[in-house]
């Protein structure tokens, strides 16, 4: 049976789930940051971003607050660069065993 917390589990990460947002957390990650700073950091390439960072707001990802004329957003949570962080390490240890297997095979 999937339960509430299953399924919060599932929608959080589906909104992280997205290459150009996980770059926005990670530009987050030292603190507050206008759009404008977070476009120019994530490159002009990437048109949408108003709509990414709409996808992570409405997730309770990351809030917007306005000061004067620039919206500010932040990650309220610091729990959501551990989440990122235990990614990076599965990433690291898929990566070493993927190496190790290319060491082994290159030795018949």
């Amino acid at each position: 049976m999937v339960g509430d917390l299953q399924r919060f589990k599932a929608e959080y990460l589906k909104a992280m789930a997205h290459p150009v947002r996980i770059r926005v957390l990670e530009i987050l990650r030292p603190g507050p940051a206008a759009v404008a700073d977070i476009q120019t950091q994530v490159g002009p390439e990437v048109a949408n971003i108003s709509q990414h960072l709409a996808v992570l707001r409405n997730a309770g990802i990351v809030t917007g607050r306005k000061v004067g004329a620039t919206v500010l957003y932040e990650a309220p949570d610091p729990e959501v660069f551990t989440v990122l962080d235990a990614l990076r390490a599965v990433f690291a240890h898929r990566l070493d065993a993927m190496q190790s297997l290319l060491t082994d095979s290159s030795h018949p």
